[in-house]
């Protein structure tokens, strides 16, 4: 039985400053899953992800988020389609001046009704989700480890209880230790809350263990997408040479 898909990315062309970056891309998001995007300097990776998010319309194609095509709704629909999507940016992009409690609340109150009390209580549950201690949420963003960012920007992108977690480079900076901590409360929170989650990663080790699928962009398009052990054994050219690497030989012979 086929799962319901959460983005449908059809034919899509994305042309910036006279540049096509994007031709032809077919890519979907199953309900529940994990897919990274992953490809070479260049490939378009956050351009995608930016059109998925709506921050940015492409030049022709069609995204459909959780059924609806969004090349021409409102500004009142697309408002209702934001608060299903949290996002969690590649270096935090935390408040600098206000504390870690203040910027996960910082889109409850923009978004709802709700009173200050109601809108901690809430925002103090999204810290622990994220994994980080209650003490952490009265600290400002750099009295806080590089981990503790991360988890602090993904408290925030947990905010409003989305259906669809974007994240950019998760692990980017994080030591093994880390990273793999971070890994697995991406995939405890997908089992908790029934996330669908896509993230851009050039982490290896983020791909071999915290993955359902792997979409790979090149020539413009995807040109796969499967598991990554399925993913790895490709012999399209580009694919091959990703993996090919010390990095990558190293990580498939574990």
């Amino acid at each position: 039985m086929e799962r319901e898909h959460v983005v449908d990315v059809q034919d899509l062309e994305t042309r910036l400053g006279g540049h096509l970056i994007h031709q032809h891309l077919d890519l979907h998001v199953e309900r529940g899953e994990i897919l990274a995007i992953v490809g070479g300097s260049g490939s378009g990776k956050t351009v995608l992800m930016r059109h998925m998010t709506l921050l940015t319309r492409p030049t022709r194609g069609q995204v459909r988020l959780f059924g609806q095509d969004c090349s021409h709704l409102n500004a009142r629909a697309q408002h209702g389609l934001r608060r299903r999507i949290g996002v969690m940016f590649q270096h935090g992009a935390l408040f600098t001046g206000m504390t870690v409690l203040e910027n996960v609340c910082f889109p409850i109150a923009e978004h709802s009704r709700l009173k200050r009390y109601e809108r901690e209580e809430l925002g103090m549950l999204k810290i622990r989700l994220a994994g980080l201690p209650p003490e952490a949420a009265g600290k400002l963003p750099n009295e806080l480890s590089g981990g503790m960012v991360k988890r602090a920007a993904l408290a925030r992108a947990l905010a409003m209880d989305p259906d669809l977690l974007f994240l950019d480079e998760p692990t980017s900076g994080l030591d093994p230790v880390s990273a793999g901590a971070f890994d697995e409360r991406i995939m405890e929170l997908r089992q908790l809350l029934g996330l669908a989650v896509v993230m851009i990663t050039h982490d290896l080790d983020t791909l071999w263990t915290a993955t359902d699928r792997v979409a790979f962009l090149a020539e413009r398009k995807v040109v796969a997408a499967a598991p990554i052990a399925e993913l790895a054994k490709s012999p399209h050219p580009a694919i091959s040479d990703y993996f090919s690497g010390t990095r990558g030989k190293t990580r498939r012979a574990n």
